[in-house]
């Protein structure tokens, strides 16, 4: 029977080893590197979070002024662009106006010169 107390004896601390490591390596923590960069990296997820609120809230308050200065800039240049063109309808009317009388006065000089010509012609 000793044989067999031996026996039983290495069997059954067999079996404990097993189940101490089995034991041992399933309450061991993951160690996996996805699992451990996943462990350091956690504490600057809340920084990145805020971060991205913080940069959205930016791009948005962006958007707004943009949008404010677009048509800010828009306005000034419609106003910009009205007086545009009443100063060069302004300078079309004096034009036209100095037209006219140059005009004018050479049709009068052409009319002088014709009763001119006609006098020394004789009709």
């Amino acid at each position: 029977m000793p044989r067999q107390d031996t026996l039983d004896f290495l069997t059954a601390f067999a079996v404990g080893t097993v189940l101490g490591v089995g034991a041992t390596l399933l309450l061991q923590p993951d160690n996996s590197p996805k699992a451990r960069l996943a462990r350091e990296l956690k504490p600057y997820r809340k920084q990145v979070r805020k971060g991205y609120r913080n940069v959205s809230r930016g791009i948005r308050e962006g958007a707004d002024s943009a949008s404010e200065l677009t048509s800010d800039v828009i306005g000034a240049g419609r106003e910009l662009l009205k007086e545009f063109r009443s100063e060069v309808a302004e300078i079309l009317d004096q034009a036209r106006s100095e037209l006219g009388d140059i005009i004018t006065d050479q049709s009068k000089e052409l009319r002088r010169g014709t009763r001119r010509a006609r006098r020394k012609i004789g009709l």
